[in-house]
């Protein structure tokens, strides 16, 4: 347990292996295992509930390659609940959005289903609303999330995102000296029809995940240098990579914790002021975990 490491939003857990792919290197058994002898050996230690909290998270972003390692945790999970007092018990949550309580029951022999959402629409939201508090006095772990739909004109200045996180600079592709050089877009500079940009994704993942969609919407003025979508491999990642009109997609399989910077190459093409909405990044069965950009307005002289 020495060399495990605990964090507030995703729980203990230890670095992955270097050949996870192996069978008898597989994370998820041996996070399970060492939940079980957590229990066994030392119940009172803290971090057996930080085991918990990254098992589910994990199952929630990821799917277990095999049905060993899904019983692995199953039963250690069954002893954890049952030395928890969980095992078979009734649970509580109450969600405050603004003004409006509601107050949801999870009974342990019967399914809610659809039941445990909370939809408020467009004509029933004030101010009041943008904050949501989700409170539970009965023990163990419970996953909410809030989620707004809402259209607007205005470009987020800043991007946000908790797990998932994306970054995106534009560059412009300049000549000196003989030697092609990249020179940040800055905020109002204008480019000019036939100028080459560079664009540059940095995407952060805090947890590995499967399954991951990056959308990187294009400014109406831009045409795409490479007009083939097609599946890429660098650093050790694998994507697919779909050029379409309106931007670019970029779906992983598999997306391991750390940082990434995808670039790719557009080319100023009609003349005009654009917007460009935020590049988003979004787990596809999860999408409760996403990240999005900050947007940008960029203009074009003939």
């Amino acid at each position: 347990m020495d060399s495990a490491k605990t964090t507030r939003d995703e729980g203990t857990f230890w670095a992955p292996e270097d050949r996870a792919w192996l069978w008898y290197n597989d994370t998820i058994e041996s996070h399970a295992f060492a939940l079980r002898v957590l229990g066994e050996l030392d119940s009172d230690d803290e971090r057996r509930h930080g085991l918990v909290q990254w098992l589910l998270l994990n199952k929630k972003l990821n799917h277990w390659k095999s049905t060993r390692a899904t019983a692995e945790v199953v039963y250690s999970l069954v002893h954890y609940l049952a030395q928890e007092g969980q095992l078979g018990a009734r649970e509580a949550a109450t969600v405050e959005i603004g003004p409006r309580r509601t107050e949801l029951v999870f009974e342990p022999d019967e399914y809610t289903g659809r039941k445990n959402q909370i939809v408020i629409r467009g004509d029933e939201i004030s101010p009041a609303m943008a904050t949501t508090v989700v409170e539970k006095e009965t023990p163990g772990f419970m996953f909410a999330s809030a989620t707004w739909h809402f259209s607007t004109e205005r470009l987020p200045e800043e991007g946000s995102g908790d797990l998932f996180a994306v970054t995106r600079t534009l560059y412009r592709r300049v000549e000196e000296n003989g030697e092609r050089v990249l020179r940040p877009l800055a905020e109002g500079e204008r480019l000019e029809v036939g100028d080459q940009v560079e664009v540059h994704l940095v995407i952060r993942a805090r947890h590995a995940a499967e399954y991951v969609h990056l959308r990187d919407p294009r400014a109406a003025g831009f045409e795409p240098e490479s007009m083939s979508s097609g599946y890429r491999w660098n650093l050790g990642i694998g994507w697919f990579e779909e050029i379409r009109d309106s931007g670019t997609n970029f779906f992983f399989d598999r997306l391991p914790a750390g940082e990434l910077t995808l670039k790719y190459r557009l080319r100023a093409a009609t003349s005009g002021a654009f917007k460009v909405a935020p590049a988003t990044l979004q787990s596809m069965y999860a999408p409760e975990f996403a990240g999005y950009s900050a947007g940008a307005t960029v203009s074009i002289d003939r």
